[in-house]
């Protein structure tokens, strides 16, 4: 007898296996099909060329933002010796399909428990491909290229569906791996997991022991995870005087960020699809019975919005105290709810479309709701046509992310004859919407608008830097697109300032110039000129 149950386990298990394996191929594919764009994505210049740095610090050795102090070390230390010995494309592409793998095993473990149907499931997370993408309010966004939050979201997504069994010690556990890989993503949903696992504890509808050796053991694990993250965050500011603190914080939030970070930068349509996402949860939630594991779920998504509503709050302080209120939002309070929300709304609209209607009209309720289902279908479908025009391996008529503040093509070539022409140890001035230099050229930049650091001391000097290499009148607020536009003087002033050996300038600034210098390459778009440049030029 026993004989035959060990049978009948292992036959089960070897079934469930394959099945497990081809959904999570299914769930990779779905992320692949909104996050296949051309490398570099948005923010890939950004991580990879870091991942690189930290693994050959001679690479792009005199570059700013690459010397500047590391937050994402265990990206780093992962995905590092891959960007130091492969093409930083290559990098990007391995680091994005082990994303959405990633992403798919969290988000198969999170729903698991809530629909036992693969249909279901599928249509869940058909669901949530749109929802991440069209209800976020404060741009944070988990469907894309390759960095270290889109793992730390895999994670919290594992930690959610933790949380939705009543597992808070192994859900707690996963948000600190979560925090490793990024502080903020996985801090906030340690947060939230503390809260609703009180909240749970308290009204002693999970009996959450503590004192349990293995519970116990998961939760220090967790911290000492975390701290693996948090740890040199918080040594960034350390022995930092506090103006510098309070005026990086200021930087961060407003003159950079304040997209993410400052809600009175929000756009209006942003928050009010956010709002709406918010509100139809509400009603969805009303409509549906009670069940406790749903209820958990959601409860985390609650503690979600309550932290973004807290941010709402504390930025009505601004005018009152507002180095004490940039402080504080530069802990991105919105983005926990920016990706929880839609999360919810897949798993309470799944469940609405597919519940067994219970009234004397349950059959026209359930035609409706496939009608519904349907139109969800056709729209995930149509959504994916128009993903697929950026698809690499069907077109090269799309441009990376990166690069829409540049004439990509003329970009590219410019940055491929810098590479073979120009020593390894050179630095450049680039024109201000540059954001993919370092992957392209593999030169040094004396300073990108796009490559902001993390530390107090060096987000002051990229301020410095900005305001010295591109403002017409010493503020940030009125800067040009290159250096060459103020003039021969300033330009050779910043030259020796920051030890930069050539620039790449736009074309339009070069041909605007009273008097210009002999450029080295020109092409239809960009210039190169060696600096210093000779004052007998003016």
């Amino acid at each position: 007898m026993g004989q035959m149950e060990g049978e009948k386990t292992r036959y089960g298990f070897l079934n469930v296996v394959p099945l497990a394996l081809a959904e999570w191929a299914i769930f990779t594919c779905v992320f692949a099909v909104a996050g296949a764009w051309p490398a570099p994505d948005v923010n890939e210049g950004y991580y990879l060329a870091k991942a690189r740095h930290s693994v050959n610090p001679e690479w792009c050795g005199n570059d700013f933002f690459l010397n500047s102090e590391d937050a994402h070390g265990l990206f780093f230390l992962i995905l590092g010796p891959l960007a130091a010995s492969a093409k930083l494309s290559t990098a990007a592409w391995v680091g994005r399909w082990a994303g959405w793998l990633a992403l798919a095993v969290g988000f198969r473990h999170a729903v698991m428990q809530l629909f036992p149907s693969f249909l279901h499931r599928l249509f869940a997370i058909t669901m949530f491909s749109l929802a991440a993408r069209y209800t976020t309010m404060a741009g944070e966004w988990m469907i894309g290229g390759c960095e270290a939050k889109v793992f730390a979201w895999a994670l919290v997504l594992g930690a959610w569906g933790e949380g939705v069994r009543g597992r808070w010690a192994y859900a707690w556990l996963l948000s600190g791996a979560a925090t490793a890989f990024h502080p903020l993503v996985g801090g906030w949903m340690m947060i939230s997991i503390a809260f609703v696992a009180l909240i749970q504890s308290m009204k002693r509808r999970d009996q959450i022991d503590w004192l349990n050796l293995c519970a116990l053991a998961c939760v220090i694990a967790g911290l000492a995870v975390a701290l693996y993250g948090v740890w040199p965050a918080m040594q960034m500011s350390s022995g930092v005087a506090a103006d510098i603190c309070e005026e990086a914080a200021a930087i961060y939030v407003v003159d950079r960020l304040p997209h993410h970070l400052l809600p009175s930068s929000f756009q209006e349509s942003l928050v009010t699809r956010h709002l709406l996402a918010v509100i139809f949860c509400g009603v969805l939630y009303a409509a549906l019975p009670s069940g406790s594991r749903r209820q958990r779920g959601l409860m985390m998504v609650l503690a979600a919005v309550l932290i973004s509503c807290s941010g709402f709050v504390i930025s009505l302080c601004e005018q009152i105290a507002p180095y004490f209120t940039y402080g504080l939002l530069r802990f991105y309070w919105f983005r926990l709810a920016d990706g929880l929300v839609p999360l919810g709304l897949c798993v309470l609209l799944t469940h609405f479309l597919f519940r067994t209607p219970s009234s004397p009209f349950g059959e026209l309720l359930r035609s409706r709701r496939s009608c519904l289902v349907a139109l969800i279908l056709c729209l995930f479908a149509y959504d994916s046509v128009l993903q697929s025009r950026h698809w690499p391996l069907l077109t090269d008529s799309f441009h990376p992310r990166s690069d829409k503040r540049v004439e990509s093509v003329s970009w590219n070539e410019v940055c491929q004859w810098v590479q073979k022409a120009t020593p390894p140890t050179a630095c450049f001035l680039t024109p201000r919407g540059a954001a993919s230099f370092l992957w392209r050229a593999q030169r040094s930049e004396v300073v990108a608008w796009k490559n902001v650091p993390q530390d107090p001391i060096s987000i002051v000097e990229w301020r410095d830097r900005i305001i010295d290499c591109f403002s017409y009148d010493g503020t940030i607020k009125n800067l040009a697109s290159s250096t060459c536009s103020l003039g021969i003087p300033h330009l050779n002033h910043i030259a020796t300032t920051y030890n930069a050996n050539f620039i790449v300038a736009p074309l339009k600034s070069f041909n605007a110039m009273p008097r210009q210098p002999q450029a080295m390459y020109r092409n239809k778009h960009y210039v190169v000129i060696k600096i210093p440049v000779d004052n007998s030029v003016e």
